[in-house]
């Protein structure tokens, strides 16, 4: 691929590339598979890792997944209302969930 991934949160600037030395093939490219680091090899610029780190099956993963659409997350839905007893009358329906209403007369 020749599109470059870029990362705001790495030093370098791209996905997979490291600063590791000041020799003549300072920058590391490095991929996670199945749990473990593996190096891709050494490059003079970060660029040139960058174009390694995105020709790999992680790199076009990456490219994937960023040109995807998002994934629409689920509507979360409402708490189901209680059951109410059916009831003739507001009478029976104050008996019958044991409200009683108490009227005070004041002097």
């Amino acid at each position: 691929s020749s599109e470059l991934i870029r990362s705001e949160w790495n030093k370098t600037g791209f996905k997979g590339v490291y600063k590791v030395s000041s020799v003549a093939t300072p920058y590391r490219v490095q991929v996670y598979r199945k749990g473990k680091t593996v190096t891709l090899g050494h490059y003079a610029t970060a660029e040139e890792g960058a174009r390694v780190y995105a020709a790999t099956p992680e790199g076009i993963a990456d490219l994937a997944a960023r040109d995807a659409p998002p994934t629409p997350r689920p509507a979360k839905r409402a708490a189901p209302l209680p059951a109410v007893p059916p009831s003739s009358s507001a009478a029976s329906s104050k008996q019958s969930s044991g409200v009683q209403l108490i009227r005070s007369e004041r002097s």
